[in-house]
């Protein structure tokens, strides 16, 4: 047998395996790696440093607004080679047929994404989705190519209840050897001790004493830095912490919006984030390579003999500077690529009655004390109270009606089920999006992913509404002055669009330039819309069912 091989980089190795930089000679050959010694080959490249590529330990591509190939497209050139991806978005509209569409769809990229189940489809029975994915469905699923593991469990209520369902779930995953990704926000003492017996991870803490508590418990700890979610900053003191194993420890991003995808990056973006926090570079690279890896079985991650050569090649590793990367065997697949192929995930999945004034208005004569959602956080809300006098005279077909007030930024809020049930609508307050005029509204709104408005008056969230049902789903914002709309149509699954990643970054980017010139001034932006309906994360949520109080698991009345 020759000792020559396809391709042979000398560099200083990024050495994940035991904590080190080490000068060597990776050799590879037949898309793996084949050993560390100069040999005969059909490439050379010299290198500052040969790092495994990155992986995200949890991601849901659907918030990024584009398909899995686009995704790729953003991420890969920045040394990211694999996500764990949860398409539990998709699978609340779709069902287990829009899961394996997005499987497929990932065929169509060099970006090795594998799939967990989504295991919470829908996330409560306090909200109508598009679909359920009951026991049998899941465990059909978990048999699928390129599956990993049961997606984030996030009926931690029905998990602690004994939920035949939820354990249903867990034991079909468990009975594959696959293991089960959690979502346990808040959840401590007993509860915490019950949660761990079934579940593997979780990437919900925010707080470094939560995550502790959590490691300690026996779950490993993904540190997410997404969009929505920023806990590095405050969780990344654990890597340097004596008490803790920094092994059991990921990267994650979980929910990145389409303009930071492309500003920023994925995953990337915490391992340099890492480096700046004073973690060691090998660490940090550690934090988004092996310890995933190891988390769900995957044979990349690490650079070894027999390992796919999936690599970074960088001249600077503390600045992630990447020269080129590497997906089995292959220098920069991303160059040259072909526009993939139409999207085998569902359109058209938008369907709800056209919607008047008078439906998103809540009738009362007199003053009224309402509960009301305080956005105060790009993914938290909090309880709080607002006392509210009638508009007289509300939309046609409406008597007195409990309004906006603009002064004190609450406004009125509206869910309307939009998965052709017709399935009603449900009204409710927030406070905390600051716009003066008009209205915004989108159909992407976790994890049911209904159209959710909400705006100074009934009749402009009425005609963004309206819109969002025309174009097939998406984002848009209505501005009363002149009759100005703004809009990114989404018309895979209501959540998507399969349009090139710069043209779907430019058309969110004017939306969003659109709503602040309303008075929208959120920190989140308008992807703090997409969370103001999950039900599972405390404290207040609008379903179309009605408000919900999260740690009670149960509808509340909006008035007091």
């Amino acid at each position: 047998m020759s000792d020559a091989v396809d391709l042979t980089i000398h560099g200083t190795l990024v050495d994940v395996n035991n904590g080190i930089l080490r000068e060597t000679t990776v050799a590879v050959d037949d898309g793996m790696v084949v050993g560390f010694a100069d040999r005969p080959a059909d490439r050379r490249i010299e290198t500052g440093y040969i790092a495994p590529g990155l992986i995200d330990a949890h991601v849901h591509v659907e918030s990024s607004m584009v398909t899995v190939p686009q995704y790729g497209a953003a991420v890969l050139p920045r040394g990211v080679t694999s996500i764990v991806t949860d398409p539990h978005e998709v699978a609340n509209v779709c069902g287990a047929a829009g899961v394996r569409a997005m499987i497929a769809d990932a065929r169509h990229t060099p970006l090795k994404a594998r799939f967990t189940v989504p295991s919470s489809v829908p996330a409560s029975d306090l909200q109508d989705g598009g679909a359920r994915l009951g026991v049998d469905a899941v465990a059909d699923l978990l048999t699928a190519d390129d599956v990993v593991a049961l997606g984030e469990v996030m009926n931690i209520p029905g998990l602690l209840a004994g939920d035949d369902t939820v354990h249903g779930k867990i034991e079909a995953a468990r009975d594959r050897g696959l293991p089960v990704d959690g979502h346990a926000p808040r959840v401590t003492g007993g509860d915490l001790q019950t949660v761990a017996r079934h579940l593997d991870n979780d990437h919900e803490s925010v707080t470094r004493e939560e995550a502790l508590e959590k490691l300690r418990a026996g779950l490993r700890v993904y540190i997410r830095e997404g969009s929505c979610s920023k806990n590095l900053a405050d969780l990344i003191p654990l890597v340097n912490d004596t008490a803790v194993d920094s092994r059991r420890l990921s990267l994650c991003s979980d929910d990145r919006d389409v303009v930071e995808l492309v500003e920023l990056g994925g995953v990337d973006y915490a391992v340099k984030s890492a480096i700046d926090h004073g973690v060691d570079p090998v660490e940090a690279v550690q934090l988004a390579t092996l310890n995933t890896a190891e988390s769900y079985g995957l044979p990349f991650g690490r650079v070894e003999p027999g390992a796919p050569a999936d690599l970074v090649l960088l001249s600077e590793l503390e600045s992630w500077a990447v020269d080129h990367v590497v997906v089995d065997g292959v220098v920069d697949p991303f160059e040259g690529a072909q526009e993939p192929p139409p999207t085998a995930v569902e359109t058209g999945t938008v369907a709800f009655q056209p919607v008047e004034p008078a439906d998103l208005a809540i009738e009362h004569d007199g003053s009224a004390t309402v509960r009301v959602i305080d956005a105060f956080d790009r993914l938290q809300t909090a309880r709080m109270e607002h006392e509210l006098s009638p508009a007289e005279g509300g939309p046609d077909g409406a008597g007195n009606v409990l309004g906006a007030d603009t002064a004190a930024d609450v406004l009125p809020i509206s869910v309307i089920e939009r998965h052709g049930g017709d399935k009603g609508v449900g009204n409710g307050f927030v406070h905390g999006l600051g716009l003066d005029r008009g209205a915004v509204g989108v159909t992407v709104a976790h994890d049911a992913h209904n159209c959710l408005v909400t705006g100074t008056s009934f009749e402009a969230m009425a005609q963004v509404a309206n819109i969002l049902r025309e174009s097939g789903g998406g984002v848009a914002v209505y501005d009363p002055q002149g009759e100005q709309t703004a809009s990114l149509a989404l018309p895979v699954a209501g959540l998507m669009s399969d349009r090139p990643l710069g043209e779907v970054k430019a058309d969110f980017e004017r939306v969003e330039d659109c709503a602040r010139a309303l008075g929208f001034d959120h920190e989140g932006g308008l992807h703090v819309l997409t969370f103001l309906a999950l039900e599972v994360i405390p404290a207040y949520r609008l379903t179309n069912n009605g408000l919900v109080d999260v740690d009670r698991f149960e509808h509340v009345d909006t008035m007091t």
